[in-house]
């Protein structure tokens, strides 16, 4: 990918994304992407259809967009004559996405290098970040009366499901263990613990403990 079709890509995602405030902007694109080729320097892997499907990984998200058959990535690569990684970019982008029990790891070096980027910056103090501004984006309270637990039962869970704080989780607190690289492993441990601090302090704060 030469700099004229990356700064050629970088401008259009800025015009993509200027008016998303969900936690999945422009910034969240470029960290994402930074991770990626981080990671794909340290696991030797193909650059080039890493930095594409990290640049383009949120453009056809169904929380996002209503398109079809990932028309978006494939428009952005069709304007910048992207044609023979096309098909490896877009399966990348359909098997990086967290969807609970259903979340498999992506076939290829490259896919799951995307995948551990894309779930990186959902942790650590990126990751607390986006929860609020999501949360507080959807109407959804910042957290319950009770305070929820890692082996919640399912009664509980219903209880917690609608607050942000839940959204640790549900989600957020699983993440270490999906990772499929040895290099976002190390990463995800350092993000993890932070989180774990966190809400250590959370609850001590809402306690009035501190």
């Amino acid at each position: 990918m030469t700099k004229e079709v990356l700064d050629g890509l970088l401008s259009d995602l800025q015009e993509f994304f200027k008016n998303d405030y969900s936690g999945h902007d422009y910034n969240h694109t470029m960290r994402v992407y930074k991770l990626a080729y981080n990671i794909a320097i340290q696991e030797h892997a193909n650059l080039e259809i890493v930095s594409l499907a990290a640049l383009l990984h949120d453009v056809d998200d169904v929380k996002l967009t209503q398109s079809i058959n990932y028309q978006n990535a494939r428009l952005l690569m069709n304007k910048y004559g992207i044609d023979k990684v096309q098909e490896e970019v877009i399966a990348i982008i359909q098997d990086v996405s967290f969807n609970g029990n259903q979340s498999k790891s992506p076939s290829t070096l490259e896919g799951k290098i995307v995948q551990d980027a894309d779930r990186l910056d959902a942790i650590g103090a990126i990751g607390i970040a986006r929860a609020f501004t999501f949360g507080g984006n959807h109407n959804r309270p910042l957290y319950n009366d009770e305070n929820p637990v890692l082996n919640m039962d399912e009664a509980s869970y219903r209880q917690h499901k609608s607050s942000t704080i839940n959204h640790f989780y549900e989600k957020l607190l699983l993440l270490k263990d999906m990772m499929n690289t040895d290099t976002a492993k190390e990463l995800a441990y350092q993000r993890h613990q932070f989180m774990k601090n966190y809400l250590e302090e959370f609850y001590d704060e809402i306690e009035g403990k501190k």
